[in-house]
């Protein structure tokens, strides 16, 4: 009978132990959520959803890597660099620094640069990720 009651408890021990555990799983989606936003290659695209392309064709990028938060990418003409804070969906950029190679250009890519010092939101939806100040959507990228 002890054998029985032992057992028995064993087993609802395990039964317990894996439904708690499946609880983990809303947390590995959430870390994948968040994930998905740092370290991958993100790239610029217009209004009519086509890769912006810079200097040499090259494509305008957004890369953020998640062990420090470091951001760089390919400006149009230049490379960049800066840091990002994010919080839920709040994200903020640092001043950002790049080479300051000439090119034909330079205007778009000082546009481009301009407009990440007003982000304070993203989104991401799929293989996009939207940038927003407030409601008002600035950049779209995809990767």
């Amino acid at each position: 009978m002890k054998l029985v009651k032992v057992v028995s408890v064993f087993t609802l021990s395990c039964l317990l132990f894996t439904a708690c555990s499946t609880s983990g799983s809303a947390t590995s989606i959430l870390n994948h959520k968040k994930s998905s936003l740092y370290g991958s290659e993100w790239k610029l695209v217009d209004d009519e959803n086509s890769i912006v392309k810079g200097f040499n064709g090259e494509n305008v990028s957004l890369k953020i890597d998640p062990n420090d938060f470091k951001v760089s990418g390919f400006a149009g003409c230049n490379q960049y660099h800066s840091e990002a804070a994010a919080d839920g969906n709040s994200i903020s950029f640092a001043p950002v620094g790049s080479t300051k190679m000439l090119c034909p250009e330079a205007k778009s890519e000082a546009a481009f640069l301009g407009v990440l010092d007003d982000v304070n939101r993203y989104e991401i939806k799929g293989n996009e990720l939207y940038f927003y100040k407030g409601n008002m959507l600035l950049l779209k990228f995809v990767n």
